[in-house]
């Protein structure tokens, strides 16, 4: 800490009891009112010690000198009881520290704090490797509500995070996808994995409710049923159509086209 510059104004004068100047006299210095240890460690403006301690000038003035580093006041008695010395550069001192960079080392503190923390202007956290950047833990066993929403207004969600786990994506208008999710390399070359078979009441755990179709390049592969009330089209199946039964099925109302087979059965 660096030394403080006390005595040189014109309120550090040395006076007696009726307010006489006492000039060219030695005073005892202190670091307390009752403190019955002087001070020695003083020195002028020059950085020189007081090897006579420190006295009044020819007028009862005392001069300019520097106490023990970070002292901010002391007092002084010249044989008409203790009076108290303030630093005469408290206003430079304080002026410097509010023109500081960072005098509290606050901004430091700062931004050590909020270097992981999203930026309201960036859309990028640099992660340390194995370190989760949020965790949201539930405090009921089976809670209800939004974790988290984005909304373009009231009760108008594009998604929404739900505190029992699931997730629910708002299709707006048709030209907006709800949710595409995209493969990876041919590491991992699944872009969407349900791992379980059934839940406790025998349905499965997907399910696609969409009036519209399913466009893949890839392969749908299935160890259950295939139910289909429309047309199933496909390059090695051509206009051909099947029927079986016991009734020619002309009669029933079905008019046959080139390449239709009945299978007739039973009688």
């Amino acid at each position: 800490m660096a030394r403080n510059v006390f005595g040189g104004t014109a309120a550090d004068a040395a006076e007696n009891e009726s307010g006489g100047r006492l000039p060219n006299l030695k005073g005892r210095v202190y670091l307390t009112q009752e403190d019955p240890n002087e001070v020695k460690d003083l020195l002028d403006m020059a950085g020189n010690a007081l090897k006579d301690g420190l006295l009044t000038d020819e007028r009862g003035m005392i001069p300019m000198f520097q106490g023990p580093d970070g002292i901010e006041q002391m007092w002084v008695d010249f044989n008409a009881g203790r009076v108290m010395l303030t630093p005469n550069d408290i206003g430079r001192r304080l002026k410097a520290h509010t023109e500081s960079f960072d005098p509290h080392g606050s901004k430091q503190y700062t931004d050590g704090r909020l270097d992981g923390f999203l930026a309201k202007d960036k859309n990028q956290v640099n992660l340390p490797v194995n370190t989760r950047w949020l965790g949201l833990m539930n405090t009921v066993p089976r809670p209800d509500g939004d974790t988290i929403y984005q909304s373009n207004g009231v009760a108008t969600y594009n998604f929404a995070l739900r505190q029992n786990g699931s997730a629910t994506f708002y299709q707006h208008t048709n030209t907006h996808i709800p949710v595409e999710i995209r493969a990876g390399a041919e590491v991992n070359a699944n872009a969407f994995v349900i791992n379980g078979n059934t839940f406790a009441n025998g349905k499965g755990p997907f399910k696609i409710n969409w009036e519209g179709a399913i466009d893949t390049g890839g392969d749908i592969t299935t160890r259950g049923n295939v139910n289909v009330s429309g047309t199933v089209s496909a390059n090695n199946i051509g206009s051909a159509r099947v029927f079986s039964g016991t009734v020619d099925p002309a009669t029933q109302g079905v008019t046959l086209k080139p390449g239709d087979i009945w299978v007739q059965y039973g009688s």
